[in-house]
């Protein structure tokens, strides 16, 4: 008692003389202090979940959302049947499942990633539902509305969709053309690219296969930034993931097949001189059928030299070109004993996550199974400045795809690209690819030292703007958040393509809250 009078006597001589003040005991007191910080989602996408895909009566909503890897998430569904007299709302859980389970979860070098949420909600035939991470019926006010995209409905289904990988500042015009007419002739219906950034000669191309329904252009903006970090530069290959998990959500109504790939890799024959109008069609086909329990096809790909065409960029056109600039494809890796990295072709109705190289989440107790390199793989057709080919590498005999591929293109110049066929078209800056693949080639490298810098992602790179007049068109959307407690959730709002002077894509911004606080 006697040590806190005199304790309190000091206390109180030491602030009438102002020899200890405010700051100081505001000082005193920051050690005490610890950060709170709640969840903080940022929803990708919200389709219905299709009644074929279900084994339980009810209505379900699937809700895609960026989030921190390590916090605990939580998340309700508030919906009401419009149709019903009672006005009371539906509140339900969500079941939350990362995309990458068991990927990346060790360390939180990408520290942010997709998660998939499932729950049920009051009719099938609602136009929107709220989102909020608390379950309180006060706190429905506070929640987030998010719009449900409505399903494309075909009958019959499409036999084989491709999700390609989000287009962005590199994307090379020729690559994307050989990517397209190569699946386009070996058996695919639709291909489905989402655009974060792009020239305006890809645009140009992109939405000539589109008028024809070929293609489907999906947007790809960027994330925001919140007050203290920019999830663009923490999440995975610029959400090559997440993109395929978003692709795959939207085609399941209208597809049977999917594959998933980026723009250069392609499923073509082991021998390409095998290869036919339909070819990989059939191939599938008779995988599933050899294997009834597979959800998901795994197929590795072998990396091969692709030699773009020397041609002087003068007066070029689509109409002077031609795919004979595959003949010069030299094999960088062969089938070895030692297995690959897998490209995924799935059952739509199957599966409701993939990643890059391997199935996510299978469904019903459907498997993944890993074909060997013998019975079927990929061509990764890389237009690399590294591991490059020695110059005894077996040339691979593309003849057969040359023919099919010119003749196609040749019958394309005359119907979907004829407006534009004798057009100019812009040379592509390769000079920007070399500096990515230094980049990515450095963070590689950092792995083997266990101290990494950055998450592996473009927006952790130095992108130089192209030399030259490059005139290039970007994604962008603007976002809201609602704020319910601590937590934060943002949601995007209309999308469209904007010109871009530098061929990336802006930052979004918030234009909208319920709280002065941002997220």
């Amino acid at each position: 008692m006697l040590c806190l009078i005199i304790f309190g006597a000091i206390l109180g001589i030491s602030l009438y003389y102002r020899t200890t003040n405010i700051w100081m005991l505001k000082n005193l007191g920051d050690g005490f202090l610890h950060r709170s910080e709640g969840l903080r989602p940022i929803i990708l996408g919200a389709f219905y979940r299709m009644k074929n895909e279900q084994n339980v009566n009810g209505n379900y909503a699937i809700i895609q959302y960026l989030a921190h890897n390590f916090d605990k998430q939580k998340l309700y569904c508030i919906s009401q049947n419009i149709d019903s007299k009672n006005d009371v709302p539906v509140i339900k859980e969500a079941l939350i499942q990362r995309i990458h389970e068991g990927k990346r979860k060790m360390n939180d070098i990408c520290s942010w990633s997709g998660h998939l949420a499932e729950c049920e909600i009051a009719s099938s035939k609602l136009n929107h539902i709220t989102l909020s991470t608390n379950n309180d019926i006060n706190d429905v006010k506070n929640g987030m509305k998010i719009v449900l995209e409505q399903p494309v409905i075909r009958v019959p289904k499409e036999p084989l969709v491709v999700c390609i990988a989000p287009m962005y500042i590199y994307t090379e015009w020729q690559i994307m053309l050989t990517g397209i007419e190569a699946w386009l002739a070996l058996g695919a219906t639709k291909i489905i690219i989402p655009i974060q950034s792009a020239s305006n000669t890809v645009m140009n191309i992109l939405k000539k296969y589109e008028r024809e329904q070929k293609v489907i252009l999906r947007y790809w903006p960027k994330w925001p930034v919140m007050n203290d970090v920019n999830p663009n530069g923490l999440v995975l290959s610029r959400g090559i993931e997440e993109s395929h998990v978003n692709c795959l959500h939207f085609a399941k109504p209208f597809s049977e097949l999917i594959a998933f790939s980026d723009i250069d890799d392609i499923l073509m024959p082991v021998n390409p001189l095998n290869a036919k109008v339909g070819y990989n069609l059939e191939l599938i086909h008779s995988l599933f059928k050899e294997h009834p329990q597979a959800g998901t096809l795994l197929f590795e790909h072998r990396d091969t030299q692709l030699q773009l065409p020397k041609d002087s960029f003068k007066d070029k056109t689509l109409n002077n070109f031609n795919f004979d600039f595959l003949n010069n494809s030299k094999v960088k890796q062969s089938c070895n004993v030692w297995r690959m990295k897998t490209r995924v072709i799935v059952n739509a109705s199957r599966v409701d996550t993939v990643n890059m190289h391997e199935s996510g989440i299978n469904r019903f107790g459907y498997v993944q199974v890993r074909l060997p390199c013998r019975q079927a793989h990929f061509y990764h057709l890389r237009h690399s400045y590294r591991n490059l080919p020695s110059q005894t590498s077996d040339h691979i005999d593309m003849s057969t795809m040359v023919s099919l591929l010119n003749n196609q293109f040749k019958h394309r110049l005359s119907t979907t690209l004829s407006t534009i066929s004798n057009l100019p078209i812009s040379e592509s800056r390769l000079d920007t690819f070399r500096a990515f693949d230094e980049c990515v080639k450095a963070v590689n490298n950092e792995h083997f030292t266990l101290k990494v810098s950055r998450c592996m992602t473009p927006s952790a790179c130095f992108a130089k703007s192209p030399s030259g007049n490059m005139n290039c068109t970007a994604a962008i959307t603007d976002y809201s958040f609602a704020r319910v407690g601590n937590d934060f959730i943002s949601a995007p709002g209309a999308f469209k393509f904007v010109p871009s002077d530098d061929c990336d894509a802006p930052i979004p911004k918030y234009t909208n809250g319920n709280s002065y606080y941002l997220p």
